[in-house]
């Protein structure tokens, strides 16, 4: 177990930018191979560090050509449109559509 945590401790370092990467990383690795001498599982250290390698990397940045087009599409009647948006929403964009 602490192996494939080990390795999420890896993946979400890489979403890191790059001038925190090591730092985090590091500490990461250490609280993982010491979080059974505390009570913890290691794979819950590893998805807090994924949590936080998401909240610390920051928002999705989508294009305005996207944003045009989303609006858009909001507006259409089409079927075709519908699924556009759904799709949309479905990626993360739903907080572009209200």
């Amino acid at each position: 177990m602490t192996r494939l945590a080990l390795a999420w401790v890896r993946a979400a370092a890489a979403l890191l930018p790059h001038s925190r990467r090591e730092r985090y990383s590091e500490q990461w690795r250490a609280d993982v191979e010491g979080a059974r001498e505390v009570g913890l599982h290691p794979l819950g250290v590893a998805l807090g560090a994924l949590r936080v390698a998401r909240r610390e990397r920051g928002p999705l940045t989508v294009p305005v050509p996207v944003i045009v087009l989303v609006l858009r599409l909001r507006e259409s009647r089409g079927v075709g449109a519908a699924l556009v948006v759904l799709l949309l929403v479905g990626l993360g964009g739903g907080g572009l559509l209200y």
